[in-house]
């Protein structure tokens, strides 16, 4: 019979199973289980109960006797097991977390390791008109990269020698001396007595690069894992053409052909041993080992480079010998200190250069202004300007504006202007540290170049007032400021622009204010630009047509408001108010001439009426033409943009050059190129950019026309006209350039009030334009009792310019369009006389006849314009 032997509580009982006879129940002595037992009893298979118990008996008594000594080791081996378990999962974690620190470290997300893009980070070179290098357009760093290959081997083995003796052959770091630097890192040099220099040429190109210069030992881990990345990723020769390109030297100076053409006026490949050494060793202090400021340290410095070349077996002793004896010597042009150690300082010129370029990359690649700027900075790109060096030579000496013992060309005039603060009054002054007030958001009131005004004579005191909110207002002395360009009107070289300076005294900042490629009101100089020329082209009038001097409108006309009278009385300045319409005494006649000379009726020649800049004559030629038309063909044809549609459509700026903003210097220079042949060509900064592989990247042939703006034939008269300016009664007279065989002819212009004084005049090699005013426009009448209505000093310019600009130059004549005849006119009528007159030139269909009557009829008035 099958037989069930459980055991509960501690008894252990037999059933007989369902369906069979009971058994009988024998008696047995209770076993008592040990509770950590229990598990493993109720897993065993079943047992009779005799042997249940025996075996009970027997296991719980050996547990007895072995407990303690088993208990102790056992313990031992579980927390040795433990402890191993807890440093194996320890070292885990730390490789992952050393894993992820070199990932995030050896990230580059900016790409500044990434040495191919490096390579086409450059500084774009600038060259002129002759294929000359004169300037570079840098960022942050002037660098211009050459392959490896051009680098002199002595360059390269100076450099290593110097800097990393070792480095063909190590892995990116020096594990002897990066273990020294560490323990002496660790023991304050305690260990090896001295500082250890650890540092590869791949770990300092990784620093030069990233710019990563903590001081502390997670930089230096950084820096290791990465210089081990860069060795891993390029080969040694790319690596060492990085840091070739990429060292910096003085200044802004940055890599080893930009540092060989600013030392010795030469490229890399043209460097002597002796050179080679001196720039491998100005990289280990620039500052120290400067050639201009400190040649003796570097003299030193290069003699221990070329010792370590012979030491480590690059040269020999003789050659060693022979470029220690050689003294340091830079190049001619960069032998001032101040050169070499300058900020770099670009001209006017190569400010407006810079900013047409940038136009030009928008305009290209549909970008913004700072990515074309960027592309300029870092792309190398070759950019052929149409500069001019000696005539912007010439141009700048003018305008330095230097007291030559008769006081400076274009005198200051001081005045104050108020400076405007967002300082509350009844507030805290904050000041710099040179003493001037700071707005409370931390900029200055005033900047760079601004005089403050004092209140008192010992200069500690600002004089200062309130604005209508509370807030302080300053004052500074501004002093006149004055502007020049010349484009060329060479064949092959129309519209060139070869010289510009925008300002007076030496330019102290790169793409500041540059006042010649601003607008400004221009005067009388815009009398031969429209109104004139295309009066001669459309033949209303020729050289001696007789015209009556008497003003467009008359006070009875009431159309021009006396303002200054209004104000006086306390009346409206609206012409059409009804109160000065019913007055008399508030108009004027319009326009009058300089000095209120003539305005009398009289009649007047074409020719006498331009040399003497007559305001009464030009208007009524203007007239005759239109003012559509007289916008039309300066803003359209002559590229006059800055004439605003909206305001300019009127004779008042369009003869007068009363405009509501005005030309920049660039743009009446190339309105007064047509008047040699009559074709205008658009002023132009450059001719073609290439990329840094030489590849042509823009062709601004795409973007400069060149037009017939006006007939050969009204060029020549009109070339004619202005040559009377020279000439007493001529507004220049005794003012004409003194160059052999060169003719020059010019026209002067001065704004109402006089506020802006113009000039501009042509010769056949340049067509120039000179501006002089203050910065905010305000009457130069009598300011410091100096000047009255003098603008001399712009001719002057224009003068010593012109002189210096061609002083080599061959003679050489303006065109002369062979349909243009000479003949004499009578002074008083202007008709052709057979002897004993003035010489004209006029065209046969246009020729005055012994009838001529004065064109001037003040009876027709079609046009209203503005009040001048």
């Amino acid at each position: 019979m099958p037989i069930c032997v459980t055991a509960l509580c501690g008894r252990v009982s037999v059933q007989a199973q369902a369906g069979s006879a009971p058994a009988a129940i024998i008696p047995k002595e209770a076993v008592p289980i040990d509770p950590k037992q229990e598990r493993h009893i109720s897993m065993q298979s079943a047992k009779s109960p005799e042997t249940a118990a025996t075996s009970a008996r027997k296991k719980n008594g050996k547990k007895k006797k072995n407990k303690p000594r088993r208990s102790i080791f056992g313990t031992i081996m579980r927390f040795i097991g433990c402890l191993l378990c807890v440093c194996i999962m320890a070292a885990s974690a730390g490789a992952v977390l050393l894993s992820l620190y070199v990932v995030q470290v050896t990230e580059d997300p900016d790409g500044k390791l990434d040495l191919d893009e490096q390579k086409l980070k450059q500084t774009s070179i600038v060259y002129d008109r002759d294929g000359n290098e004169v300037n570079t357009f840098a960022g942050e760093n002037n660098r211009i990269w050459r392959d490896i290959s051009a680098m002199p081997e002595d360059l390269q083995n100076a450099v290593i020698a110097v800097e990393d003796k070792d480095f063909r052959s190590e892995p990116g770091i020096n594990v002897k001396r990066t273990i020294a630097a560490a323990l002496n890192e660790f023991t304050g040099n305690a260990l090896l007595g001295s500082k250890q220099g650890a540092s590869t040429l791949e770990q300092q190109l990784v620093k030069n690069l990233t710019g990563d210069s903590e001081q502390d030992i997670l930089r230096k881990v950084r820096e290791i894992f990465r210089a081990l990345g860069l060795c891993n990723r390029y080969s040694k020769e790319t690596i060492l053409e990085a840091y070739l390109n990429t060292i910096p030297l003085t200044g802004t100076i940055y890599g080893m052909e930009a540092g060989a053409q600013e030392y010795f006026g030469k490229s890399v490949e043209e460097l002597s041993l002796a050179e080679c050494a001196e720039l491998a060793s100005i990289t280990k202090n620039p500052k120290s080992f400067n050639p201009a400021t400190n040649p003796e340290n570097l003299l030193k410095r290069r003699n221990h480079v070329l010792a370590l070349m012979r030491n480590q077996g690059y040269i020999t002793d003789e050659e060693c010998t022979a470029a220690q004896a050689e003294p340091i010597t830079l190049a001619e042009s960069k032998s001032a200190t101040e050169k070499v150690t300058r900020t770099s300082r670009n001209s006017y010129f190569d400010d407006a250069l810079f900013a047409d370029v940038t136009q030009a990359i928008m305009e290209q690649e549909s970008c913004t202004r700072a990515e074309a700027q960027d592309k300029i900075f870092s792309d190398g790109l070759r950019i052929y300007s149409t500069l001019d060096q000696k005539a912007q030579s010439a141009m700048e000496q003018v305008m330095l504006n230097e007291d030559t013992g008769d006081g400076e060309l274009f005198p200051a005039l001081w005045h104050e202007e108020e400076v405007p603060s967002g300082i509350p009054a009844d507030s805290e002054i904050t000041y710099d540290e040179s003493g001037l007030p700071l707005n409370p958001d931390g900029s200055s009131v005033f900047t760079d170049d601004d005089v403050p005004v004092y209140a008192d004579k010992e200069n500690t005191t600002l004089k200062t007032s309130k604005d209508d909110n509370g807030n302080l207002i300053f004052y500074e002395s501004v002093r006149t400021q004055a502007a020049m360009a010349s484009i060329s009107m060479e064949d092959g070289h129309r519209g060139e622009i070869v010289a510009l300076v925008g300002g007076l005294g030496e330019k102290k900042v790169d793409r500041g204010t540059n006042r010649a490629t601003l607008p400004h009101q221009t005067g009388s100089t815009m009398k031969p630009i429209a109104a004139y020329c295309l009066a001669v082209d459309s033949k209303i009038i020729n050289y001696s047509s007789p015209m009556a001097d008497t003003p467009y409108y008359l006070k009875s006309d009431h159309q021009v408001l006396d303002t200054d009278r209004c104000l006086k009385l306390g009346l409206s300045t609206d012409k059409y108010n009804a109160v000065n319409q019913s007055r008399d005494d508030v108009w004027r006649d319009w326009p009058t001439n300089y000095g209120g000379a003539g305005g009398d009726g009289a009649t007047m020649l074409v020719y006498d009426a331009l040399r003497r800049s007559y305001n009464t004559i030009a208007v009524w030629i203007g007239s005759y033409v239109g003012a559509e038309e007289l916008f039309s063909f300066a803003h359209d044809t002559l590229n006059c943009t800055y004439l605003d549609p909206e305001h300019d459509v009127d004779l008042a700026p369009l003869v007068l050059g009363s405009q509501s903003q005005g030309l920049t210097v660039v743009e009446l220079a190339g309105a007064y190129s047509i008047f040699n042949d009559g074709k205008f060509t658009t002023p132009h900064y450059w001719t073609e950019i290439y990329d840094s592989d030489g590849n042509l990247y823009l062709d601004n042939s795409k973007r400069v026309t060149t037009v017939q703006a006006i007939d050969p034939a009204a060029a020549t008269i009109m070339n004619r006209l202005l040559s009377n300016v020279w000439k007493k009664p001529g507004t220049a007279n005794g003012m004409k350039p003194e160059t052999e065989g060169i003719d020059t002819i010019g026209k002067t212009g001065t704004t109402s009030d006089f506020k802006d004084y113009t000039f501009a005049g042509v010769s056949p090699y340049y067509s120039t334009a000179v501006w002089w005013g203050y910065d905010k426009p305000y009457s130069m009448w009598g300011v410091d009792g100096t000047l009255g209505n003098n603008g001399k000093p712009t001719q002057r310019a224009f003068k010593r310019y012109m002189e210096a600009a061609q002083a080599d130059k061959p003679a050489k004549d303006f065109y002369y369009d062979d349909s243009v005849v000479q003949k004499q006119f009578s002074t008083s009528t202007g008709a052709i006389v057979s002897g004993g007159g003035e010489t004209g030139y006029y065209t046969e269909d246009n020729l005055p006849d012994d009838s001529y009557a004065t064109l001037t009829d003040p009876s027709v008035n079609t046009l209203d314009p503005a009040a001048g």
